[in-house]
């Protein structure tokens, strides 16, 4: 399995009639959403979009639709436990919103493969040869976006090389695969929601499987 780290990992919450001014970190603290001795380190808050981040690399945004929840340093935050319990606790203390769906999201990154052995392996391992790969004087990139949505929860892995643009233009890195795993539910699916919240290390597990599957 091609080995890769994790850049992020978050939860998104589809709603309506989310009120973003609510958000801060006593809002977070008062209600016993995150711990008292957490330290915020930065605070938005505008009628339209909400966001409090902390030290420990939780933000959490709010915007009149959905709701996010992000664990920017997994490496050094218990997320598998913490994301979910925080999302969980925020839907609970506002239940006259009408939450919808739910995303289960991450990030992962491997420089096993970079820059352009990275770009040329994703082309011929992924890709189906053809004389659509000599047009244009030949292919030189591509991001391959996956679907599965059969059944829920979907799932959605997109993949494709990292490009950083710096003073000497763009340089390719390793190989990113963003992933989604989104499920529909009703209004008043309360506990169902709840427990699909709560299986956010299930679906690493799952992606890792399906890791094994790909040819690199």
């Amino acid at each position: 399995m091609l080995p890769v780290k994790m850049k992020n990992a978050a939860i998104v919450v589809l709603s309506t009639s989310n009120n973003p001014r609510l958000l801060n970190g006593d809002f977070l603290k008062q209600h016993r959403i995150v711990p008292h001795e957490w330290v915020v380190t930065d605070t938005l808050v505008t009628a339209p979009f909400a966001q409090v981040s902390f030290e420990n690399g939780l933000q959490i945004m709010v915007e009149e639709n959905r709701l996010h929840f992000r664990a920017n340093n997994p490496e050094s935050f218990p997320w598998t436990d913490e994301l979910p319990r925080v999302a969980i606790e925020y839907i609970k203390l506002l239940p006259y919103v009408n939450y919808r769906g739910v995303g289960l999201n991450f990030i992962y990154s491997s420089d096993d493969l970079h820059g352009e052995a990275a770009e040329e392996a994703l082309i011929s391992k992924l890709l189906k040869f053809g004389p659509w790969m000599e047009c244009n004087s030949g292919i030189t990139g591509a991001v391959i976006d996956l679907q599965y949505r059969k059944e829920f929860p979907q799932m959605n892995v997109k993949i494709g090389v990292l490009e950083n643009v710096g003073p000497e233009g763009k340089k390719l890195e390793g190989i990113v695969f963003n992933v989604n795993f989104h499920h529909e539910f009703q209004a008043d699916q309360v506990e169902e929601r709840v427990s699909y919240l709560k299986s956010m290390s299930l679906r690493q597990d799952q992606f890792f499987r399906f890791l094994e599957t790909l040819p690199f």
